[in-house]
């Protein structure tokens, strides 16, 4: 799939610079940066849901009937 975008003239000055040290085309380079922004951006959801779910914990731990708090409704 082809998509378009714009970025500054220093951005791409550094992209092509960037792709010629590394000997790759700079759609890899894009294309690995944009997969990788995505992973950080997954594990920063996963880890505010942790926290969401210790904390919803945490808050009840004195409660016997702590482990069916967990809020399992987004999991698949």
């Amino acid at each position: 799939m082809t998509s378009s975008f714009r970025m500054s003239k220093e951005l791409q000055r550094e992209l092509s610079a960037a792709a010629e040290r590394a000997g790759k085309p700079k759609n890899a380079i894009i294309v690995d940066a944009l997969a990788q922004y995505l992973r950080a951006m997954e594990r920063q959801s996963l880890a505010a849901e942790a926290r969401r779910q210790s904390e919803l914990v945490s808050r009840h731990e004195h409660d016997g009937g702590w482990y069916g708090l967990a809020d399992t409704s987004g999991w698949n």
